[in-house]
């Protein structure tokens, strides 16, 4: 058990790391450049998300990292620091477990 907590912390990638793969996949959901997108971007004001956007964003996070995001914390998500945020908590806990 302990040689699959090294190797999951080993791959825990940096928040910069998940900042931009989370800028990368908001950006192709919505047709944007990823550069074009801020941590402190708001999904819908800012970047025109609806509720169909958000569950596909939610989705592809959830496929792309490998974990779960519960509605309750999904339906919270206002900004694409709070989806960077998420991330990073969920994959803690999926190192801790």
């Amino acid at each position: 058990m302990q040689a699959n907590r090294n190797a999951a912390e080993r791959n825990h990638p940096s928040r910069a790391n998940v900042l931009e793969d989370i800028k990368r996949i908001v950006g192709e959901q919505m047709g944007m450049a990823p550069q074009a997108i801020q941590e402190t971007s708001e999904l819908e004001r800012d970047l025109g998300c609806d509720s169909l956007d958000r569950v596909e964003i939610a989705m592809e996070v959830e496929d792309h990292f490998g974990i779960d995001v519960p509605d309750d914390v999904a339906d919270a998500i206002r900004t694409v620091r709070d989806i960077v945020d998420g991330v990073m908590r969920q994959m803690d806990i999926a190192v801790s477990s």
